[in-house]
């Protein structure tokens, strides 16, 4: 698996959670869009309803709607002539899915309603009223009521009416107003039915597309991953050997170097052991057989030092013939044991090139701190040191150096 701060990922997660959010803003706004699409057009069929049932009303009751006398034209209800009104306007209104119905005078009184107890009374600030009075405009408006009586006189709780206000006009004089009423619950069930069904369909179709988008995205970042795995394990890994490079095994001193720190916070004693390996004689196995010889005895050389070593133990090619072993959590005699480890590995047995054997071996100079602090050119130079010593020693040796005041103690 990739670290958690792979670029590669936080780029597919944040695909992922925008296609996420891109579908539910797409859902959201959509179903919001078809909703008023659908709202304004119930509307606009429930006034176009309205006006004709108005209208309707207003050419049949016509005579018994209005009452002419010397000051003109008003629209008034005889309480004789109330109760048959009441009939035949309820049963037309049935026909249209109506429930309610109010007949305005011009001075905003309710001179009828299929409400009887607001009959008489004057209707209050209502600008729709107003409107229509003054201007003769016709007026509709979508509103959710939390309790209405029907034409039955039951009370009905949260429906959805389509409120009309049409002027009622008599000789193209604005005499009084219908208020209509106009249940449109079922239909608004309906279409919400037929919303739903959409976005379902809709959901679908986007998970889908984002799907078919995601597939090859990831299987390109899988690729990408992988390429940057193989493009970060070519930059770690010395060529030539298959080992870690000098720069990569410098970096893992330096980690082992700040684990030391954390661990000396804790109180917990620690070391670290530093190894400096060298193919004694390498320049003379060049000169004399030849460069690919060189790389040959380099390859197995490293191949047999990486072997001798332990799980958590990091080598490197440091340069040339040198190589670089880092020890973590390792004494002075633990770092002898495995350096002495290493140069027997090599030593032990011929390094086969061909038809040609050579006898190699490695000298090693050791250093060891306890101190989180000291600096790494320092413990590079002790182990230096101690492959010098191991050199000047005859070769084919184990060496040490230990710090100023470790020797002095």
């Amino acid at each position: 698996m990739p670290p958690e701060g792979d670029a590669s990922v936080r780029l597919l997660r944040l695909f992922t959670v925008l296609s996420v959010l891109a579908v539910v803003a797409i859902l959201v706004l959509a179903g919001g869009g078809i909703y008023r699409v659908y709202s304004i057009e119930m509307t606009k069929v429930a006034e176009e309803t309205a006006i004709y049932v108005g209208n309707s009303i207003f050419e049949q009751e016509r005579a018994t709607l209005l009452r002419r006398d010397g000051q003109g034209v008003a629209v008034v209800v005889r309480p004789d002539d109330f109760a048959g009104l009441d009939e035949r306007m309820k049963k037309f209104l049935r026909t249209f899915n109506m429930y309610k119905i109010k007949a305005f005078s011009a001075d905003k009184t309710i001179v009828y309603s299929t409400d009887e107890k607001i009959i008489g009374k004057v209707e209050g600030s209502n600008s729709k009223l107003d409107g229509t009075l003054s201007a003769g405009t016709v007026v509709s408006q979508l509103e959710n009521k939390d309790t209405v009586r029907d034409l039955k006189g039951e009370d009905r709780f949260h429906v959805d009416v389509v409120e009309t206000y049409l002027p009622i006009r008599v000789d193209n004089v604005i005499v009084g107003a219908f208020e209509v009423y106009t249940d449109i619950s079922s239909t608004r069930d309906r279409v919400l039915t037929a919303i739903a069904y959409t976005l379902a369909v809709l959901a679908v179709v986007l998970v889908v597309v984002f799907g078919l988008l995601y597939a090859p995205m990831h299987k390109g970042m899988v690729r990408l991953r992988k390429a940057e795995g193989r493009l970060r394990e070519i930059a770690s890994m010395d060529a030539l050997t298959g080992i870690f490079n000098r720069r990569h095994v410098l970096d893992r001193l330096m980690e082992e170097r700040e684990r030391m720190r954390r661990v000396r916070v804790e109180e917990v004693l620690t070391c670290m052991s530093l190894l400096m390996v060298d193919i004694d004689h390498f320049k003379r196995v060049n000169d004399t057989h030849g460069h690919l010889v060189g790389d040959d005895v380099l390859q197995t050389v490293s191949s047999r030092l990486k072997s001798s070593l332990r799980a958590y133990d990091v080598i490197g090619r440091y340069g040339g013939e040198e190589f670089l072993v880092v020890l973590p959590a390792t004494n002075l005699v633990e770092g002898m044991r495995v350096a002495e480890r290493l140069r027997a590995s090599v030593r032990d047995q011929p390094v086969r090139c061909g038809d040609l054997e050579l006898q190699v071996s490695v000298s090693i100079g050791v250093a060891v701190t306890l101190d989180a602090d000291e600096q790494i050119p320092q413990l590079l130079s002790r182990a230096d040191q101690g492959l010098y010593k191991a050199k000047e020693g005859g070769r084919n040796r184990v060496c040490s150096v230990q710090p100023v005041a470790a020797a002095a103690g």
